[in-house]
């Protein structure tokens, strides 16, 4: 039986928690249309924040790719742009206001960090800091396993990012999901897994895949104006499958 069968099946309501505004409909777009109408879809957003500066190099790259003077405008565009999407696919929308990794500060400031401000950030760089491990003085870790905590009673299917390209925010958020939820469902992260040729290993889980239909779905990511030109910057969401694994102990599903 097939992923989406089993969900509607089971009538139990969807929970999506996506690291940022656009990674559900990214990596589950076609899942929520198939979705839509039939099971109670909602989609947690974790890091919908940003701070109004002064901005590391990496911050200022990534405002510039983005159209967008600075933080505090790029976020609210952004939560703008997620509203819209998830309207389209009637999904019910939550934000946590959890600070984006390119913005998270230390919770001290320095006479340096004033002149060089990636001595205040616990994620300095992109790719040498956001791309390599949770930092230990992190406090997103222990806000978000506070927030998320409030829906482990709930009787729903949770659906987490698997982790594919290694970003910090979905490394943290897959690693408080897989702590505090039994029915968990981990989703390919699109478009890391393209660009990596990796969709992730389905070791003690059972993988299944949806193959999208690309017109549709790529209606719903232009809405991300913002990102979307950062991300396709040949104007083409590329043809790719979505791809879910269901650990073990998720017996709603693997029964």
């Amino acid at each position: 039986m097939d992923l989406v069968t089993k969900i509607i099946n089971n009538k139990l309501p969807v929970i999506i928690v996506s690291p940022h505004p656009d990674d559900a409909v990214l990596s589950c777009g076609e899942l929520l249309q198939q979705l839509s109408g039939k099971i109670n879809c909602t989609i947690i957003t974790v890091f919908t924040k940003a701070h109004g500066g002064p901005y590391t190099l990496s911050a200022k790259q990534f405002l510039k790719a983005s159209g967008m003077q600075d933080g505090l405008s790029l976020y609210k565009g952004r939560r703008n742009e997620d509203a819209k999407a998830q309207k389209m696919l009637g999904a019910k929308m939550i934000n946590l206001g959890l600070v984006d990794a390119q913005f998270r500060r230390k919770s001290y400031k320095t006479f340096l960090g004033k002149i060089i401000p990636e001595f205040d950030h616990i994620y300095p760089t992109y790719r040498w800091h956001m791309l390599k491990s949770i930092a230990p003085q992190d406090p997103a870790i222990l806000e978000l396993k506070k927030k998320l905590k409030l829906f482990v009673n709930k009787k729903a299917i949770i659906l987490a990012p698997y982790g594919i390209g290694r970003h910090v925010d979905h490394i943290l958020t897959r690693t408080v999901c897989k702590e505090l939820f039994d029915n968990i469902i981990f989703y390919s992260d699109f478009p890391y897994s393209v660009r990596l040729d990796n969709y992730g290993k389905a070791t003690g889980m059972q993988m299944y895949k949806l193959q999208p239909d690309m017109k549709k779905k790529s209606e719903v990511i232009k809405l991300y104006k913002t990102q979307f030109k950062g991300l396709f910057p040949d104007g083409i969401v590329p043809e790719h499958k979505e791809v879910y694994f269901v650990p073990a102990k998720n017996k709603i599903i693997t029964k």
